[in-house]
C-alpha cells in the first residue's frame, strides 16, 4: 500500500520548524513516498493563531491552509488519474 504526503511546519518563531521539514521530507523521499513538492506550508509565530482553547482566530491562515489543503487533494487526485496507488 502506498500512502501519499504532505509536509507542514509551524513554530513560535519565524523559522524554527523549517530543518525539521526538510529532514522529514528526506525521510520520505528514501522510502519512494510520493510527497507533494509545492505549495509548502511552514507557518511561524502559530502561538498567536490561536486562542485559549485552540481555536485558529487568524482568517489569513485559516485561508491559507484551506488553499493548502485543497491543493494536497488537487495533486491527490493527479497522481491516482496517473494510475499510481495512494
Amino acid at each position: 500500500m502506498t500512502a501519499a504526503a504532505v509536509l507542514t511546519c509551524g513554530s513560535p518563531g519565524a523559522i524554527g520548524a523549517l530543518g525539521a521539514n526538510h529532514h522529514l521530507r528526506q525521510s520520505l523521499v528514501f522510502l519512494n513516498v510520493p510527497t507533494m513538492q509545492q505549495p509548502e506550508a511552514c507557518v511561524s509565530h502559530v502561538d498567536k493563531l490561536f486562542d485559549e482553547h485552540g481555536k485558529l482566530v487568524s482568517d489569513g491562515t485559516r485561508k491559507f491552509l484551506h488553499g493548502f489543503m485543497q491543493a494536497f487533494a488537487n495533486w491527490v487526485e493527479t497522481i491516482r488519474s496517473q494510475g499510481r496507488r495512494i
